[in-house]
């Protein structure tokens, strides 16, 4: 019989490039976010896509503190290199609708989106209200003056 010596390294990142979803409820906790790469001393926008706060394991490693799972929804530089690849994923190409892992300090989350609340329609409508008045004044005055 053949024995054949198979040498395993640990790297501590998971080489499973997955796109599907885990089991477990990790997906709930998301937010939009900004993916920047260090590109010299400057931070550069790669992609934007979600951060899954409450994840603490990705394809079955777990997730240093310094690191978030994210996932790419939104390539804007195709060719630009991860910060963290994977056997799979090394470009942000590659990383569109995958789960991966990314730099904490890297990833921005944008604002809460601001919904119009009914005061601030009203407001809005006696804005553009009076806008309208000081129009209509202007014009009649022009024209009283000729």
């Amino acid at each position: 019989m053949n024995n054949i010596n198979k040498s395993l390294t640990l790297t501590g990142r998971s080489g499973k490039g997955s796109c599907s979803a885990p089991p477990g409820n990790d997906m709930d906790d998301t937010h939009p976010c900004q993916l920047y790469i260090w590109d010299g001393t400057e931070k550069t926008l790669m992609a934007r896509g979600k951060v899954f706060e409450a994840a603490t394991v990705l394809h079955g490693m777990e997730l240093s503190e310094d690191e978030v799972k994210v996932s790419v929804e939104e390539v804007l530089m195709p060719f630009g290199l991860v910060p963290m690849p994977t056997d799979e994923v090394y470009t942000v190409a590659q990383a569109f609708q995958c789960f991966l892992s990314w730099p904490r300090d890297l990833v921005v989350t944008d604002p809460p989106v601001q919904t119009l609340k009914p005061t601030n329609i009203l407001h809005f409508k006696v804005y553009m209200f009076l806008i309208f008045k000081l129009k209509l004044y202007s014009i009649l005055t022009e024209i009283a003056s000729i």
